[in-house]
């Protein structure tokens, strides 16, 4: 039975390291992986206000918990992670965890400078 090759379809796409998740994939915006870059737009999104700079930001903590339900993509923690203790208006207090990714594009979004401003590596053509 003949066989067809499709490797045309990948011509000029370029794949790169992620600056964030060291993922080799086609970058997005911002040398990030498109899986990052739906995380760190969701955390633009939800967290807007510290974004801006309109509410403090608490110190970062360690928690030592598993299952946590990270703040920016949802997913559930498994090792030690950072944490945020919010006290919000009305005496309430909200936690906020994220993973070791996640938690590097919070920085980002709420500093609004690159954690690590190293350069992409281009892997190569496929």
């Amino acid at each position: 039975m003949p066989t067809v090759s499709l490797s045309f379809l990948n011509r000029g796409k370029v794949k790169q390291v992620c600056r964030v998740c060291h993922a080799i994939a086609e970058l997005k915006t911002e040398r990030l992986c498109a899986d990052c870059a739906r995380i760190k737009a969701q955390i633009l999104v939800r967290f807007a206000e510290a974004a801006r700079g309109t509410i403090a930001i608490p110190a970062e903590q360690q928690c030592h918990r598993t299952g946590c339900s990270c703040a920016a993509c949802d997913g559930r923690t498994v090792d030690p992670h950072q944490l945020y203790l919010f006290d919000l208006a009305r005496a309430e207090r909200r936690e906020i965890h994220f993973h070791p990714r996640c938690h590097e594009l919070w920085i980002e979004a709420v500093t609004g400078l690159v954690a690590r401003p190293d350069r992409g590596i281009d892997i190569g053509q496929g």
